[in-house]
């Protein structure tokens, strides 16, 4: 050994060389296999040895490792123990040539492991454990790179054509950390020697890997991605890889965004795309349109200084390719706010802007082609797709344009489920509706898609006012150039909405003097407009209130009353909004309108000039007394109906106004004299019911007997208590009683115009819901065992005693002095639904009624059932009657006539006595309608009313527990009996939304049967959907959970109860917490449902669920048209990666993210399903910008199935 150590401390290569052989020579003599594990721990030579790895002496070290090697190819030592030995020597490396010694060493390893097991290899070291020896060296040591990247060359170029063919699978791991690792400062050296390497899928599927990862979204890594994709992009063009090149050019253009968006410098990557486009490659105009659309997004962000290159660009490829015009439609929209306002700093771009502006002008041929199709078969573009959120939506929403755009119907469908999706969706849908909404030449259908569109934008203007900017030129120019009236007056009318942004507010004042000068419009239409931007914007109220008070606006065409409708509906509309501060000011334009309007012509604007005083009355901003002081005089001798019921709804606002002053006394007082005399006066029957509901407002003490029209109180005489003298008994009854006799409300009915019944019905109605309101308890027990035959013991001014007592005398002996239509108001007053019922009396003359009619019947069962909870008579009427419908023969009216009832029996009856009519008549209906077949109208048959009935009943609070118990066991008993194929089984599940929870867990919950069958799934699944549609946010989700569980286990009916659950997620708030905590139990049970079955079926359906949740959720769906995603698995799992990626960048899903990310992580693996890995992976990779996916250290966990399989469609 002292020879050995001396020769290696001599500088003599040959000499060290030498005394290394001498000690593998020693270690081999002593080596003896069966002793292996504790010689290679325990012989000192090779301890020796592996000492002098780690020498100072560069040439020891390296030959010393080189010794190590010897020994492995000897069969001394094992690979992965020598492997582990040099690892362990990295930290005590001192410099770095020690380091080159160590990276030799391990690269000798890694190919000896490779020889040794050649069939089908694969690398045993990744990213995470085992960790690849290089990925140990450069996180020990950074400035390792260039020995890393050295040896890797060196093994990627090995003249050995094992190693070289290899050589990718040996360092993929190594690759995806030194060129996706968010935590390093990337560089191009990894980029160039990949590229270096010669053509093949492994090569491919690797580059396609490290580009997937790359993060453009990410401030801090923007650079780095665009640095990749550039030298990617430059071998492409220089290989002429007209294919990549082509999958490319969409990412660089979303690059592009990003690169803005953080504020750098976009123009190495117009010229990168610039160079793409130069190929002239007739296959570029597949992505030409797409590419177009996705550079349009850079214009509302892009500076000043960026713009021409940007509008060259654009300009050269719509040039050279052909292109969609959806996408020349959404560019020029977002042009025109630059044409819109020039600048010197914009005088060179807009010249090329200008130019865009006239091809776009000339128009192009008939859109044919389907681009979007051709890119299905790009293998690269499909991959790189699902990285990117804006990018797959502009795909699709192209993609499906494509599809739809010969079809208007279709077409019209989509907008419209767009239009009722949550506006953040609809604001990622701006390039589809953009594009639609500047659409040329359009005639027929056209028309009405362009107008859906443009309603669709506007409305986004309220989510994000800044919109408005963008928009505004839009409008004008549809203004200026498009043909078709109707989008011209829509634009019109939306221009005052864009002023939400100050910045529109100049413009949009200046078009519109320009059209108040010119006299271009019609008056009435610029007053509208005026009217919406003093609405959008307060401070453009004065040029409203300049053209209201201008006697000289307008044409000579106009036609008076229209101009003057157009002012009082301005007026009654700032009034309705600002009442308290613009209000007054618009006093005098009121009082103008009043005036001047005094013909049949003024109606309307008589009333709306009204109608903005009872506004302001609201608001406190004029007094009310000293108001209808002025306009009493004038106002009441109008004969013009219109005028009278304004009056009328104006003098209903007192009530609510009232102060105790004497001033408000006297309104009141007043107001109710003008009430009364329009009720007893009038001959229209409109003014008289208005009247009665104005009247309906006050209380009974707000007027005197002398207030009310003597045609009411002619048969109203002094009560006997204040007659004890002659000279008493001589007074005038109004001017002794302080309170409205009860007899004078017959009258009322008897005396009123005919036509007017349901007006005094309404009235007398109010009175008596007050006078039960103020009952005491005592009037409900009677102290006799026999109830009263009458209301002589309520007060005289009692306008129940009234009523009923006239009724009853006309019931009992009839003189005729009151039609039938009189007496069935009067009895449609008292059956209506009071908080309690009236007060007990014998109801015994009830039945006499039946016979008169079938309203008298229906009119007098409602009043005995409304009673039958407080009066004997009443109950007993009830018991016979219910017993009467128990008959086969019973009438249809009579059946419907108890059911339309039951809210109220199931209040005042008791189960027993409803029990055998409901099961009954059920049954009979339920017969009949078994043997129908089909019908246009089931809504017509009696057992599908009877149902929506029970349904009204089962709906109602008020109704008794035990009732409600009855109700919910009979319909639960049909559960089984009626058919999915019966015309009733639509209402029968909307019958079962109102069930309680305990009925609909006995029906449909899968734990409670003996066997589930897929009959009885499909039931339940309708049934369940049914509830969770019409059950509170909170828990409407959660009726789905034990559906999924039971139907995980079921595949024969999976698709059924996709399509079934859809619905229930698009009503669900994806914005509540609810939402979102329903999600995230549907995430834990997945994984504990992958821990406890081994069926690959059971797994696919509830990834199936999560996927259809999360793309319904995020209202990515609509990319479907036509709710195709719920029977399409492949469709959801296409939209999947965009879909989480927006979902989950929302609040409140945002803070989730690390649990969907470690539930994409641990499905992807365990689910034995390529497809559903491959979409897992996706969804990992759209999500790599959220900051949990660096910080969690998520990235490494892509690396298992990055580059490892065929790219799939």
């Amino acid at each position: 050994m002292d020879e050995i150590e001396y020769k290696l401390k001599t500088n003599n290569s040959v000499l060290i060389v030498n005394a290394v052989e001498k000690l593998i020579t020693l270690i081999k003599s002593k080596f003896k296999r069966e002793e292996r594990q504790r010689f290679v721990l325990e012989n000192e030579e090779l301890k020796f040895l592996r000492e002098k790895c780690s020498s100072k002496d560069p040439v020891v070290s390296l030959t010393a490792c080189q010794g190590l090697l010897a020994l492995v190819e000897l069969g001394v030592l094992e690979i992965p123990h020598t492997m582990s030995t040099v690892v362990t020597l990295i930290p005590t490396a001192q410099i770095s040539c020690n380091y080159s010694a160590i990276i030799s060493t391990m690269a000798g390893l890694l190919i000896l492991d490779l020889k040794s097991r050649l069939d089908g290899y694969k690398c045993q070291f990744n990213l995470k454990s085992p960790k690849h020896p290089f990925i140990t060296v450069l996180e020990k040591n950074e400035g390792a790179e260039d020995d890393v990247l050295a040896q890797m060359h060196s093994l990627c170029t090995h003249p050995d054509y094992t190693v070289s063919s290899n050589s990718l699978e040996l360092l993929r791991a190594v690759f995806l950390w030194l060129t996706c690792n968010p935590q390093r400062d990337g560089g191009s050296r990894p980029w160039q020697l990949l590229l270096s390497l010669p053509q093949g899928q492994a090569k491919s599927l690797l580059l396609l890997a490290c580009l997937s990862c790359q993060q453009i979204c990410n401030p801090s890594l923007i650079e780095r991605a665009f640095s990749a994709y550039s030298a990617v992009t430059d071998a492409a063009i220089y290989q002429q890889d007209k294919e990549t090149v082509m999958a490319l050019l969409p990412m660089l253009a979303r690059i592009t965004n990003e690169l803005i968006k953080h504020g750098r410098d976009p123009r190495p990557c117009y010229i990168l795309m610039e160079r793409c486009f130069n190929l002239d490659a007739a296959e570029l105009r597949t992505v030409a349109g797409l590419v177009l659309m996705i550079l349009a997004d850079n214009l509302p962000h892009t500076s000043a200084l960026y713009l021409h290159e940007l509008f060259n660009l654009c300009l050269n490829i719509i040039n050279k390719y052909a292109y969609t015009q959806i996408s020349i439609n959404y560019l020029i929209a977002l042009t025109l706010q630059w044409l819109n306002m020039p600048s010197y700093l914009t005088a060179s771009a807009l010249k090329s802007a200008s130019r865009i502006l006239d091809i776009y002008q000339e128009g192009a041929g008939e859109d044919t082609r389907m681009y979007m199709t051709n890119l299905n078969t790009n293998k690269t573009f499909q991959t790189l797709l699902h990285t990117d959120k804006h990018l797959s939506i502009v795909y699709n929403l192209n993609r499906n344009y494509e599809r739809l755009r010969d079809n208007p119907d279709k077409l019209k469908c989509w907008l419209s489920d767009i239009s009722s999706l949550d506006n953040t969706v609809k604001y990622d849908m701006l390039p589809l509706l953009l594009g639609v909404a500047m659409s040329q030449n359009i005639e027929g259908d056209q028309e009405e898609i362009v107008l859906q569109s443009l309603n669709i934008l506007i409305d986004l203007v309220d989510y994000n006012k800044d919109m408005s900017v963008q928009l505004l030129p839009i409008l004008l120019y549809k203004i200026s150039h498009d043909i078709s009236p109707s989008i011209k007056m829509e634009c019109l009318k939306a221009l005052p909405l864009m002023a939400k942004s100050k910045e529109n507010v100049p413009t949009i004042v200046s078009i519109l003097n320009k059209l108040k000068v010119n006299k271009g419009v019609p008056i009435s239409f610029l007053i509208s407009l005026y009217t919406s931007l003093s609405e959008t914007q307060v401070r453009c109220f004065p040029y409203l209130q300049e053209l209201l008070v201008d006697p000289g606006a307008g044409r000579p065409d106009d036609l008076k009353w229209e101009v003057d409708v157009a002012r009082a509906l301005s007026v009654k509309r700032i009034c309705e909004i600002r009442g308290s501060s613009h209000g007054v000011e618009l006093v005098s334009v009121i009082s103008t309108l009043l005036n001047r309007c005094g013909d049949k012509s003024g109606s309307a604007a008589t009333s709306a000039a009204l109608q903005s005083i009872a506004r302001l009355w609201r608001s406190a901003s004029i007094a009310p007394p000293s108001t209808w002081r002025a306009l009493e005089p004038k106002l009441g001798r109008d004969t013009r109906p219109l005028v009278q019921i304004s009056v009328c709804n104006l003098l209903a606002e007192v009530p609510a106004l009232r102060v105790s002053t004497p001033d408000y006394d006297r309104l009141i007082s007043a107001s109710c004299r003008r009430l009364w005399a329009y009720v007893a006066d009038s001959n229209h029957p409109e003014v008289v019911e208005a009247a009665c509901d104005a009247l309906g407002g006050y209380l009974l003490d707000d007027y005197k007997l002398k207030d009310i029209p003597e045609i009411y109180r002619r048969t109203v005489k002094l009560p006997a208590s204040y007659c004890k003298t002659p000279a008493d008994a001589a007074r005038n009854p109004e001017d002794v009683l302080e309170y409205i006799p009860c007899e004078v409300w017959p009258e009322v009915f008897k005396c009123s115009n005919q036509a007017a019944l349901g007006g005094v019905a309404r009235l007398t109605t109010r009175l008596i819901e007050r006078e039960i309101k103020g009952y005491r308890s005592g009037v409900y027990h009677l102290e006799a065992k026999t109830e009263p035959m009458g209301y002589n013991h309520l007060q005289p001014f009692s306008v129940i005693r009234g009523l009923m007592e006239c009724f009853r005398k006309q019931a009992t002996s009839p003189s005729f002095d009151y039609s039938d239509e009189i007496l069935l108001a009067i009895l449609q007053a008292l059956t209506s639904d009071y908080p309690r019922p009236l007060p007990p009396i014998d109801l015994c003359f009830l039945p006499e009624m039946f016979h008169r009619g079938r309203q008298w019947k229906e009119l007098s069962v409602r009043l005995a059932a409304r009673q039958a909870l407080v009066s004997i008579s009443a109950k007993r009427i009830m018991d016979n009657y219910l017993q009467s419908i128990e008959a086969e023969n019973c009438d249809e009216s009579d059946i419907l006539t108890v059911y339309e009832l039951l809210p109220t029996l199931c209040r005042g009856m008791p189960p027993n006595s409803l029990r055998a009519p409901i099961e009954k008549t059920l049954g009979r209906s339920h017969a009949l309608v078994s043997k129908t077949k089909s019908s246009d109208n089931p809504e017509e048959l009696l057992f599908v009313k009877l149902l929506v009935l029970i349904r009204r009943c089962l709906e109602s609070e008020k109704i008794h527990d035990a009732n409600r118990k009855l109700l919910s066991q009979i319909v639960e008993n049909y559960y089984s009996v009626i058919d999915e194929s019966n015309v009733s089984w639509d209402t029968y599940v909307e019958t079962c939304r109102s069930l309680s929870s305990a009925h609909l867990e006995r029906m449909t919950s899968p734990s409670s049967w003996w066997e589930a069958s897929g009959e009885a799934l499909r039931r339940a699944w309708r049934v369940r959907c049914e509830v969770a549609r019409g059950a509170p946010g909170g828990v409407a989700l959660v009726w789905l959970n034990e559906m999924i569980d039971a139907q995980a286990s079921s595949p024969p009916e999976q698709d059924f109860s996709l399509r079934c659950m859809a619905p229930v997620l698009q009503a669900a708030d994806p914005g509540s917490a609810a939402a979102r905590d329903w999600f995230l139990q549907l995430m834990a049970r997945t994984q504990v449902a992958f821990n406890e079955t081994e069926d690959l079926s059971a797994k696919l359906y509830l990834c199936d669920v999560f996927v259809l949740s999360v793309v319904t959720l995020s209202g990515h769906g609509a990319l479907r048209p036509g709710g195709g995603v719920a029977g399409d698995r492949a469709a959801a799992r296409a939209l999947f990666p965009a879909a989480v990626a927006a979902l989950f960048s929302r609040e409140p899903w945002e803070q989730s993210t690390p649990q969907i990310l470690e539930w994409l992580c641990h499905t992807r693996i365990s689910v034995a399903d390529p497809r559903m890995a491959q979409c897992c992976q996706r969804g990992l990779l759209s999500m790599r910008h959220a900051a949990h996916f660096t910080t969690h250290n998520t990235w490494i966990k892509l690396e298992s199935h990055l580059a490892r399989e065929n790219i799939e469609d």
